[in-house]
């Protein structure tokens, strides 16, 4: 096949690119090259493992946070985002990814990795996602300029150049590296020669940092200078750490053949930049549950490709280390699942974390790595039985990756499946909120009293599961509590919270998994019955979950207190659903605008606060100043049917703005959030009002798919046609899903 110009120019355009790429990012350096740039940015090309994948979090950014009524909270972006098909956010662990963060922080003022990062939880509560997306970030980071990583080579060229030789005299044959090449690169390194210039090249597996090239005693004062540092400054990771055993054979061995010029030996390193990569287990590796050993070596002496080595090496025994550990050297490393190997399996451990390297038949070879792992509890609390515990407990640094426990975070975790489900049949109004919400209340335990200072106890028994839930969620409490006990509790949210994470069985630990919810919501998808994934297709399916308590663990705890009461929970949500699908058919009625009533309310409202300061307000027909409207504000009072003093009443709801300025400082006032209650009212009076009309066109819409629908007056027949229509348009229902709704109203009395 011809090759048509554009597809030439094609070809053409990338090969230059990628020729200026390789140039501009430094792909290959001779070592004194390469010390020129460390100079420039000794900050960037000396850091340790840790330092390196802390940078590369910040260089996602960071947000300052605050969910709900909880505390500002760290939210680390490299966690937070889209990272492909299949690899959607991690949603609402952003304790134990600040966990994580600060521990790499004590990693770098310490100047060593010293401990393995243990993630803990239940299944299925993202444990693996975030190792996962710091694996991924790391790949990413490694191709930007700020993340640019090296490693070395060694290179040997071929009879053809020239050379002057290592061999045991001065005077001796030639038989390796020439003048030719040094009248040709200047500087007498060979790392610019082809491959059909080299005799042969041998890789450093470990990926050691070139700069351990450089002798111990001479690379101190090297590295403090670039640094600018103290000596008792630098990280230990740069001054104990050496070149593994291969390589420092070779480096021996090369600068005895040149005497002691340790220039000579130099121009043997091939400088190469590298990038993280997991598919091809480059500086990153994920170590499953197995039993096969994760660090090894074998000798190479004999192999093909070291049988061109110059004769000077080739006296050496040569080891080549291999295994999960050396593929992860200088990035990261994760152990899915550590603790369902064998303890024996990953005994080593205790070693190798403690000294970060390993024992090799060869010698030992020095680490510079991240080391995390996974676990699920039950794991954990066998191990923690295990008389070898007390051991690895200095060793692991523990973090707990719980379930959440807010429902508007957790319908966010199944956005990804519900893209997938969409294809075929779309998601209908509440049904991943209600489901969200069945899951957290599974997941919530009693909060103990007796944590909490002593005028709180009383209020703190009274909180039951769906109060919790709406505390988590960052909602207002029920009218169970005044006005002054729903400002205390707000208060004590992120107290409640860390009472329950003091206890082995803390919330988040048990409850339905988010795996389970997703394969629900797959379930629900595929009801021949109905064209959307309702909420009462919902419903049904957490039924028949429900039914089967011996695989669950959750739904064979004793009821306490509300709590762990899974048919209560079921209750909950079909009473929330026939609520809101109950107001949403009053609205798609038209009987009122919906709006209207709101700011009837703010109306009333600027005649109160002008009322309670003595001012006047603008009159909006003849824009002139007036004092407030006795008539409006008793208006709204009886609708909202408040008795009592004038004055007590409004400086109560006057009141309920300023505490909202101080629970918001800098917020726009949200009128349906502080006065929820207050709305909710009015808008039951207005329905009450015409509940003969609602009546009877829902009870016409019952008819629908019937002969009965049919023969309807077409004054009623336009009104349900049209409530069906506002339904689809307004809030998303099918016609099925509406008129199901409608029938699940009528089963519920309502």
């Amino acid at each position: 096949m011809v090759k048509t110009n554009s597809t030439r120019d094609l070809l053409e355009a990338m090969t230059s690119e990628s020729k200026r790429d390789f140039k501009e990012k430094n792909y290959l350096l001779s070592f004194e090259e390469y010390l020129d740039l460390v100079a420039k940015k000794p900050e960037k090309l000396l850091r340790s493992s840790a330092q390196y994948m802390k940078d590369m979090i910040d260089s996602f950014g960071v947000t300052e946070l605050q969910v709900g009524h909880e505390e500002k909270n760290r939210h680390f972006h490299v966690f937070e985002r889209a990272r492909g098909r299949n690899r959607p956010p991690i949603i609402g662990q952003h304790e134990a990814h600040d966990h994580i963060y600060r521990i790499l922080e004590q990693f770098v003022r310490q100047g060593r990795v010293d401990k393995l990062i243990l993630l803990h939880g239940p299944n299925g509560s993202s444990k693996s996602s975030t190792a996962e997306a710091l694996a991924q970030a790391l790949e990413e980071y490694s191709r930007t300029d700020d993340g640019a990583i090296y490693r070395f080579n060694w290179v040997f060229p071929n009879e053809k150049l020239g050379h002057e030789g290592l061999s045991t005299n001065e005077g001796g044959k030639k038989i390796g590296f020439g003048d030719l090449q040094n009248q040709r690169n200047g500087k007498g390194s060979f790392a610019h020669l082809a491959d059909d210039e080299l005799l042969c090249k041998i890789i450093s597996e470990l990926k050691e940092n070139p700069i351990f090239m450089l002798p111990p005693q001479k690379r101190t004062g090297i590295i403090k200078d670039f640094l600018k540092i103290r000596e008792e400054e630098l990280p230990s990771f740069l001054t104990d750490s050496d070149l593994g055993t291969k390589n420092k054979k070779i480096f021996e061995a090369l600068l005895v053949a040149y005497h002691g010029d340790l220039e000579k030996v130099l121009r043997h390193v091939q400088v190469e930049r590298f990038f993280f990569s997991s598919r091809y287990r480059t500086g990153i590796a994920t170590v499953e549950p197995q039993m096969t050993i994760d660090a090894q070596d074998k000798q190479i002496t004999m192999e093909r490709h070291m049988q061109n080595i110059p004769p000077v090496l080739q006296n050496i025994r040569f080891f080549e280390p291999s295994g999960d550990l050396v593929d992860a050297s200088r990035g990261f490393i994760e152990f899915a699942d550590l603790l369902k190997r064998p303890l024996e399996a990953f005994k080593y451990l205790l070693t190798t974390v403690e000294k970060m390297s390993i024992n090799l038949s060869s010698g030992y070879a020095d680490l510079d790595l991240v080391m995390m792992a996974s676990a699920n509890e039950k794991h954990l609390d066998a191990f923690k039985a295990s008389p070898d515990w007390p051991s690895f407990k200095g060793r692991f640094e523990l973090i707990r990756v719980p379930y959440l426990l807010s429902s508007s975070q957790e319908s966010r975790i199944y956005e990804e499946d519900v893209k997938t489900i969409s294809r075929n049949r779309s998601i209908g109004p509440h049904a991943l909120d209600l489901i969200a919400k069945w899951a957290v209340l599974t997941r919530l335990r009693p909060p103990d009293p007796e944590f909490f200072d002593f005028n709180s106890r009383n209020l703190i028994a009274r909180v039951d599961p769906f109060e919790k839930l709406a505390l988590y969620d960052g909602l207002e409490p029920s009218l169970h509590f005044t006005d002054a006990e729903k400002s205390q509790l707000k208060k004590l949210v992120s107290e409640i919270k860390r009472e329950s994470q003091a206890s082995h069985f803390y919330e988040g630990r048990f409850g339905a998994s988010p795996r389970e919810m997703k394969m629900l919501l797959y379930f629900a998808s595929q009801h021949p019955g109905r064209d959307q994934v309702s909420a009462l297709a919902i419903f049904d399916e957490i039924e028949n979950l429900m039914r089967d308590r011996s695989v669950y663990d959750y739904l064979q705890f004793e009821p306490r207190n509300g709590y762990h009461d899974f048919r209560e929970f079921h209750k909950f949500i079909r009473f929330s659903y026939a609520q809101s699908f109950q107001r949403e058919f009053m609205i798609s009625l038209n009987l009122f605008d919906e709006n209207q009533y709101n700011k009837a309310f703010q109306n009333y409202l600027k005649h109160v606060v002008a009322f309670l300061k003595k001012e006047n307000v603008q009159n909006e027909i003849t824009q002139k100043l007036e004092g407030p409207s006795e008539n409006i504000m008793e208006e709204m009072e009886n609708i909202l049917g408040l008795t009592g003093e004038k004055r007590d009443i409004r400086e109560a709801l006057v009141a309920k703005i300023a505490s909202w300025r101080v629970e918001s400082p800098g917020e726009e006032l949200d009128i349906n959030k502080v006065f929820r209650p207050e709305l909710q009212t009015i808008e039951q009076r207005i329905y009450e009002s015409k509940r003969e009309t609602i009546d009877k066109v829902k009870t016409a819409m019952v008819t629908f798919g019937t002969e009965d629908y049919n023969k309807l007056s077409p004054d009623l027949l336009k009104a349900c046609d049209e409530t069906f229509e506002n339904l689809r348009i307004r809030f998303n229902y099918s016609q099925n899903t509406a008129w199901e709704s409608l029938v699940f109203l009528r089963s519920q009395g309502i």
